[in-house]
């Protein structure tokens, strides 16, 4: 059986990254070694304390964990990783937790996080997020004070003063219909989507309304997922909107269009 294994000894939670790791290679040495599992039967958690109070203790708790979780990567091979995200912004007001969490959630990720214990609903995809909001939170994730500056209480004055976390509240809406039915591809939203297809369907046959602008949606998915801005979550609910409008525009296709009369493929 597989085990998640806390980065806990008998002084509690480690803090720092070389007490995470530390603790880590007690666990795995016990694990491994003396009852025999396989080090890919244990999943670490790096655990972190919130960076919302403040406390000068836990200024750095975001980037000892995400240096922790590199660290075990890199000195305990084949193990893997997982985490609880939402502790990170405990205390903080919801719009900024979604920010925080999302942003932390990004850099762990890159780190070498292997599962996340998240709400989909509580985090967002980055490049919704507006740029200042996400440099801010960076900034508090990797304790970037300075004389005169403290990002933490920059991000919570950013976010009382902002009524909308999304970059999309500064973007123009989508005036073409092409630009709309793409826009809900890319955003996941399928309320409703037949509507816009029976008006493309107008002007243009159900193939070409997939090949041009539906896929050209699922492009853009694919590009903010490699590039880390969109998290697995997101790219499924965009998946489904276009499962959802291929399947609505199928039984206006003709039988050749479905594919009926093309050859076969060998693998």
């Amino acid at each position: 059986a597989a085990l998640v294994a806390l980065t806990i000894d008998e002084k509690g939670m480690a803090k720092t990254r070389d007490d995470k790791l530390r603790v880590a290679k007690r666990i795995h040495d016990l694990a491994v070694q003396k009852f025999g599992l396989r080090p890919q039967d244990l999943l670490f958690d790096t655990l972190t304390f919130t960076l919302g109070s403040g406390d000068e203790e836990f200024r750095k708790a975001g980037i000892e964990t995400i240096e922790a979780i590199r660290l075990i990567k890199k000195e305990l091979p084949g193990v893997f990783t997982v985490l609880g995200v939402s502790n990170i912004s405990f205390g903080l007001a919801p719009q900024i937790r979604q920010v925080l969490n999302s942003v932390f959630l990004h850099y762990a990720i890159e780190a070498g996080l292997d599962g996340a214990i998240v709400n989909s609903k509580k985090i967002v995809p980055l490049y919704k997020i507006d740029d200042k909001g996400r440099e801010l939170a960076r900034q508090v994730i990797f304790d970037e004070r300075r004389e005169g500056f403290d990002p933490l209480h920059a991000l919570m004055a950013h976010y009382q003063e902002a009524s909308e976390i999304s970059a999309h509240a500064k973007r123009e809406e989508p005036k073409t219909l092409d630009e709309q039915l793409k826009a809900r591809i890319i955003d996941g939203n399928k309320q409703g989507i037949e509507m816009l297809l029976d008006e493309a369907m107008k002007t243009r046959g159900p193939l070409d309304i997939i090949n041009t602008v539906l896929l050209d949606g699922m492009r853009v998915v694919g590009d903010l997922f490699g590039s880390g801005q969109m998290q697995l979550p997101f790219v499924l609910q965009s998946a489904e909107t276009m499962k959802a409008a291929v399947r609505y525009l199928e039984p206006f296709m003709p039988k050749s269009d479905l594919g009926q009369h093309k050859g076969k493929m060998v693998l």
